[in-house]
């Protein structure tokens, strides 16, 4: 009897290891289905979201109500979006990973020490259009991104960076600037969102 039993067990045994992948694939995909309406569940929340955005993975949106997103924004993974004080990405930006973006601060000039936990200091983010984002950046409340600028991986940017500037380092300088025409014939050459 106990043979037998042992047969059995061994033959469930082999039968389970041999859907592991299935049951893995499955589970990759189920896990797909549920960012993809989370990801949608999002965006109705937004104050405003245009055509053709896309959420890579995890993402993390504070305050989604003070929150805009022009057409054809792409925001990678592990990406947090505080829009306490309002944010707004215009057209054709990119967003790489693991980056900040906050729009309210704590006041330190509040009625205790460090300071008061519910007492914020709201300032808007702007972002421009045709702005790339690289991976690690933190953005600091307040600070305004022209058009077609470039902040590099891991660059802290705490006051405003001028159009089609490249900037990067710690602190954070202008490393150079994008071809003015070129930006403007590839800007103008952009398809509609609706393409």
């Amino acid at each position: 009897m106990q043979k037998i039993k042992n047969k059995i067990t061994n033959k469930l045994e082999r039968i389970l290891v041999s859907l592991i992948p299935y049951i893995i694939r499955w589970d990759e995909y189920l896990q797909g289905k549920i960012r993809e309406y989370k990801h949608q569940e999002l965006k109705q929340k937004l104050k405003f979201v245009g055509l053709r955005v896309r959420f890579k993975q995890d993402l993390r949106i504070d305050h989604p109500q003070n929150v805009s997103l022009g057409n054809k924004v792409y925001i990678g993974p592990n990406v947090l979006l505080d829009g306490r004080g309002g944010i707004t990405i215009g057209d054709n930006t990119t967003i790489g990973f693991n980056v900040v973006i906050l729009s309210a601060n704590h006041d330190y000039q509040s009625n205790a020490l460090p300071y008061e936990h519910a007492v914020y200091i709201h300032k808007p983010v702007t972002i421009g259009c045709n702005v790339w984002i690289g991976s690690n950046v933190l953005i600091i409340p307040g600070v305004v991104i022209g058009d077609g600028a470039i902040i590099a991986a891991g660059t802290v940017v705490t006051t405003n960076v001028e159009p089609l500037a490249i900037v990067g380092g710690q602190p954070y300088r202008v490393i150079k600037y994008r071809d003015k025409e070129h930006y403007e014939r590839l800007a103008g050459e952009q398809s509609s969102p609706s393409d």
